[in-house]
C-alpha cells in the first residue's frame, strides 16, 4: 500500500538548530517545521515523525521537539491524537494582513496588538527626525511600544507626539491602535506633509531582545515625521521592523516618476541641507 503520509516521507536532514541570543532551539525547530508546512513540503494531513524519532534524527533533545510540537499545536498547525500520531492540520495564516498592517497606518486586523513599554513626558524630539525647516514643539510625549501580530513581535516603535496633541487623544489610545492613525484622525487636514525615510541595518542587542531575533539580524528602520503647513511637527517616530517580516509596497502612476521623483529616489538638495544642520 502506497501511503503518502508515512513519517518516512518527512525530510529529516540535520539543520543547524543551535540556540542563538533571543531564540531558543525549540523555537528554531518550530520555525523550520512551520516553513516547510507553508511551502507545501508537509501537505495537509501529512503525518509527522514521533517526538523521539525526530529528536533522534535531528540530534536534539526530546524536550526540544516536544516544545516545538506544542507551539505548533497551539497555533493550530498540527494536531496530535493518541494512537493516531501527529498530523499537519492547517496552513500558516497568510501574511497579507501583516503586509497591510505595515503599509497602512489605519489597518487594524484582529491579530494585531500593542504592548506599551513606556510613556515618557517632557521629552525633546531627536535631531535625526527633524528636517531643515521643521519646528518641534517645546514639550512632547514619547511612547515606546511593541507591535505584535499573532502574539509575535514584529515591530518596535518610539513615537513622539506634542503634549497638546497627545492629551487631546482618547485615553489609552496607544494600546488600541497606531498613534499616527489616531493623530491623523484627530487633526484632520492640519497634517500637510509626511516625510519618510527607510534604512536597513543590523539589530543591536537591545533590539534583538525586544524582537526576539539573533544578534545583528537585518531590520528595517523607518523614520516618519508629520508636519503642518508651517513646518510644525505634529508627530514623529522611529520604528524598527524585523527584516524577515518587513514588506514595503507602493502603487502609483508612472507619471509620478517625473512629477514627484522624491517618491522613489533621494533628493540630493534635501540630503545636503540636512547634513549642514
Amino acid at each position: 500500500m502506497n501511503k503518502r503520509n508515512n513519517d518516512a516521507d518527512i525530510r529529516t536532514e540535520r539543520p543547524m538548530l543551535g540556540a542563538e541570543r533571543g531564540v531558543t532551539q525549540y523555537q528554531r525547530l518550530a520555525s523550520l517545521l512551520r516553513h516547510r508546512i507553508a511551502k507545501g513540503e508537509y501537505p495537509l494531513g501529512t503525518q509527522l515523525p514521533t517526538i523521539t524519532k525526530l529528536a533522534d534524527d535531528l540530534g536534539v533533545a526530546v524536550v526540544t521537539v516536544r516544545q516545538a510540537y506544542e507551539m505548533l499545536s497551539k497555533e493550530g498547525l498540527i494536531r496530535s491524537q493518541r494512537g493516531v500520531g501527529t498530523h499537519v492540520a492547517a496552513l500558516p495564516a497568510a501574511t497579507g494582513d501583516l503586509e497591510l498592517t505595515i503599509n497602512d497606518p489605519f489597518a487594524a486586523p484582529q491579530a494585531l496588538s500593542f504592548e506599551i513599554l513606556e510613556v515618557r513626558y517632557h521629552t525633546q524630539l531627536p535631531q535625526e527626525l527633524l528636517g531643515a525647516n521643521d519646528r518641534s514643539a517645546d514639550d512632547n510625549v514619547c511612547v515606546r511600544k511593541l507591535h505584535t501580530y499573532s502574539d509575535e513581535a514584529f515591530c518596535y516603535a518610539e513615537i513622539y507626539v506634542s503634549t497638546t496633541v497627545f492629551e487631546s487623544l482618547p485615553k489609552d489610545i496607544a494600546r488600541k491602535r497606531k498613534l499616527l492613525a489616531a493623530v491623523l484622525d484627530k487633526l484632520g487636514t492640519r497634517g500637510k506633509r509626511v516625510r519618510q525615510r527607510i534604512t536597513v541595518m543590523p539589530a543591536d542587542f537591545p533590539l534583538c531582545d525586544l524582537l526576539k531575533i539573533p544578534f545583528a539580524s537585518p531590520v528595517a528602520k523607518m523614520s516618519r515625521c508629520l508636519v503642518d503647513g508651517k513646518g510644525n511637527v505634529l508627530y514623529a517616530g522611529v520604528t524598527w521592523y524585523r527584516g524577515d517580516r518587513y514588506v514595503a509596497e507602493i502603487d502609483f502612476p508612472a507619471s509620478t516618476l517625473k512629477t514627484m521623483p522624491g517618491m522613489t529616489e533621494p533628493q540630493p538638495g534635501l540630503v545636503g541641507e540636512r547634513k549642514r544642520d
